[in-house]
């Protein structure tokens, strides 16, 4: 960490988690097989967090206090601006949470070589394993997000073999950081789901796919925070409310196909 050479800048969110985005930054970053800069953005920041972080993060870690709430698109972006800023050198983004888990099979080095290897590709993820052992990426279409779901089960095409796909799960993405800040960076409209998607369409519009590979792989704890801090029904608006920006502004669904799409997703449950 702190490389002369380093080429990759780590950005990290971190919403009333201080131990955890230390354990995070201090246990696993230091797993990472390549030099890195990494950059913490303290969201909804008080005087017990900041004060936690600046005592458990090591000196090298830059760190962004906001007290207002910024989300995970803001969040991130005020990261990676705060990066390019520092490190002009840096040349791609990984984004994660701090509830990933890195171990000998990751082999993260292989996404950064993917990218280099594929100038075509601009976001490359790994394969997520939920703690129960279960795959969680990719989509493979859009209609994979939030349109296959039976019995209250979410039914999609995860794992596999690597591909080119629609999205990766956003708990841990690598990003060309010139394509990044090129399309804007996420699309600040969103707080909470569906970045990682939209992000996608972002890309496809300057001519740079997405594409999951299977050789990289993490373990996500999954969504703690969240769990923590919202209620069901909160989350449950937050995604619906994401989903249909989603759907106006990227895939042009007409005004009736998003006025009947609450309607057709309890449907889908049943």
């Amino acid at each position: 960490m702190g490389c002369e050479t380093a080429q990759v800048g780590v950005v990290v969110v971190s919403y009333h988690s201080p131990e955890r985005t230390c354990a995070f930054v201090n246990n696993e970053l230091t797993k990472l097989p390549f030099p890195y800069e990494c950059c913490v953005v303290d969201v909804a920041s008080t005087e017990q967090t900041r004060a936690g972080l600046e005592k458990g993060l090591p000196s090298s870690a830059q760190r962004s206090y906001f007290q207002e709430n910024l989300g995970y698109s803001r969040g991130n972006n005020r990261g990676a601006e705060l990066l390019r800023w520092r490190f002009p050198q840096l040349k791609y983004l990984l984004i994660c949470n701090d509830d990933v888990l890195f171990d000998e099979n990751s082999h993260l080095e292989k996404m950064v070589e993917y990218l280099e290897a594929h100038p075509e590709c601009g976001i490359v993820g790994p394969d997520v394993e939920g703690t129960d052992g279960e795959p969680q990426s990719p989509w493979n279409t859009a209609d994979d997000l939030g349109g296959r779901e039976h019995r209250g089960k979410y039914v999609a095409p995860f794992g596999g073999a690597s591909r080119e796909c629609y999205a990766v799960r956003g708990c841990l993405l690598l990003v060309r950081g010139a394509a990044f800040f090129q399309v804007g960076g996420f699309d600040e409209e969103y707080f909470l789901f569906f970045e990682e998607p939209v992000l996608g369409e972002k890309f496809r519009a300057i001519g740079l796919n997405t594409w999951y590979l299977s050789e990289s792989r993490v373990t996500h704890l999954g969504s703690a925070t969240i769990k923590k801090a919202l209620s069901s029904w909160k989350i449950y608006r937050l995604y619906r409310k994401s989903f249909l920006l989603t759907a106006r502004k990227y895939w042009h669904w007409s005004w009736w196909q998003r006025l009947t799409w609450p309607l057709r997703h309890l449907l889908a449950k049943l």
